[in-house]
């Protein structure tokens, strides 16, 4: 991981449920932002929160269980999971231009840079 983006080391808040998990992601940095791509199977779009304040992106992803109303299981391994995940953002992100999407299980978060932090070529004469 890089100096950019890394896992927050901050404890869960307080009344966060044992059922959430860290999910699987990979950031990348493009010409003008970073790109994170976050495995969140089984989450609708409705299920998914996303917030960035203080240098921290925290994203939160839940999906229930959903059961017939008829249904009487004679064994069941299926229950409401969730994922949570915090990244500390090193870098000046335009908060205004922050972009997600949820497709086929993959939330995808563009986060521009804003232009006055991104590296600047310097030629040599």
């Amino acid at each position: 991981m890089n100096s950019t983006c890394s896992p927050s080391t901050a404890a869960p808040a307080a009344g966060v449920s044992e059922s959430l998990q860290k999910p699987r992601y990979a950031v990348a940095r493009k010409d003008d932002a970073f790109v994170i791509r976050v495995d969140m199977p089984g989450v609708p779009k409705t299920g998914v929160n996303i917030e960035f304040h203080d240098d921290v992106l925290s994203i939160r992803g839940e999906r229930g269980a959903e059961t017939p109303p008829a249904w009487k299981p004679l064994h069941q391994e299926l229950s409401a999971q969730g994922y949570q995940l915090h990244l500390r953002i090193n870098a000046l992100v335009d908060e205004d231009r922050l972009a997600a999407a949820l497709e086929d299980g993959v939330l995808t978060l563009t986060l521009p840079v804003k232009p006055a932090t991104q590296p600047r070529r310097i030629s040599v004469s």
